[in-house]
């Protein structure tokens, strides 16, 4: 059993006993787990953190679990996977990789990455894993103790810990998130459209990114409460359904980012099209104009032997005369048409 931060495996361990009677507060190492589980009076948490699943599985195994979630930890996809037995509850978790850094959007957005965690709730314990740093666990660790002298009776505190820690990190980069399409829109009012059209692209994905993210928690949450269990009480259910109302505020507020991103996209779109209109129409313009102009010098470009007005003495300014008359009469046309110098804004 990995104990502390081992070189050899590049595992850390970390331990917490909770005592509901004298609400004291204790750590262990990985030689005290046993001593631990052992204790009636107490519950545990157990954090594991390392690139190979493997100490989690004999965690598992001194417990006396067998379960399946461990063996689709390296898939892409954000789903929760619940797995509701008879001896845990247990159920993946995703968390934004240094969500801090991306609250400050004035540099530009980056983005979302997701870390995925393993949350196992048991009678008496909970055990926690991830591969790599994550702020949501030491946020946890931070506030355990605190938060168990206030209202902690049970593992499932700890649990809603982390689905509380992560609810406010989506919602906090979803705000992060709407104040940079604020940026957005007003690039584009100001006609800076350089690399708009990428800029509109990674907040797209940070959007669905986060609609998946709360998803999941939505339905992790849902079981929770809907779903009696031996492994949450129903003090803990209360709580956990206020938190699945936040989870609805969010996703809510989710849905209206991805609206207002829409209405983005669509009046880029709308300006897009309007530059498109514009340059048609210059083209238009000059086309008519010259369009008569060159069918006439194509007509008295033509190589005939008895072309009467080849022979008249003013014959070349009279019909250069009459080409600047029909470019000047439809001149006239498409500014009486509102095509040309009508001195309203087209784009």
């Amino acid at each position: 059993m990995p104990d502390g931060a081992d070189a050899a495996t590049e595992w850390t361990f970390h331990g917490r006993s909770f005592n509901p009677s004298t609400r004291t507060v204790r750590a262990f190492d990985g030689s005290g787990l046993a001593d631990e589980l052992r204790d009636e009076e107490v519950f545990s948490w157990i954090d594991l953190e390392g690139r190979d699943i493997g100490a989690m599985n004999e965690v598992l195994h001194k417990v006396g679990i067998d379960l399946v979630l461990v063996s689709h930890f390296g898939e892409d996809e954000i789903l929760p996977r619940i797995v509701d037995q008879s001896d845990c509850f247990a159920f993946y978790l995703y968390e934004i990789l240094h969500p801090d850094d991306h609250l400050d959007t004035s540099s530009g957005l980056r983005e979302l990455e997701v870390q995925r965690m393993i949350v196992v709730l048991g009678a008496d314990y909970v055990i926690t894993y991830h591969q790599r740093p994550i702020e949501a666990v030491e946020y946890v660790k931070e506030s355990c103790e605190a938060n168990f002298r206030m209202f902690g009776k049970s593992p499932g505190f700890i649990a809603f810990l982390f689905l509380s820690r992560c609810l406010y990190d989506y919602a906090h980069l979803n705000l992060a998130n709407d104040n940079y399409l604020d940026s957005l829109q007003t690039r584009q009012l100001s006609g800076q459209v350089k690399k708009l059209e990428e800029m509109i692209s990674v907040a797209g994905l940070n959007i669905l990114t986060l609609k998946k993210l709360t998803a999941s928690l939505h339905i992790v949450l849902m079981l929770m409460v809907t779903k009696r269990s031996p492994f949450i009480s129903g003090e803990a259910r209360l709580s956990f359904a206020e938190l699945l109302q936040g989870v609805q505020s969010v996703r809510g507020a989710i849905d209206s980012s991805r609206d207002l991103l829409d209405g983005i996209v669509g009046s880029f779109q709308a300006s897009a099209a309007a530059r498109t209109a514009e340059i048609a129409r210059v083209l238009t313009v000059v086309s008519a104009i010259i369009l008569p102009l060159s069918l006439v010098a194509g007509i008295y470009g033509m190589n005939f032997k008895h072309m009467p007005e080849l022979e008249g003495r003013y014959a070349y300014f009279i019909v250069l005369g009459g080409m600047a008359v029909l470019a000047a009469a439809l001149l006239g046309v498409f500014k009486r048409l509102g095509w040309i110098w009508s001195g309203k804004s087209r784009g």
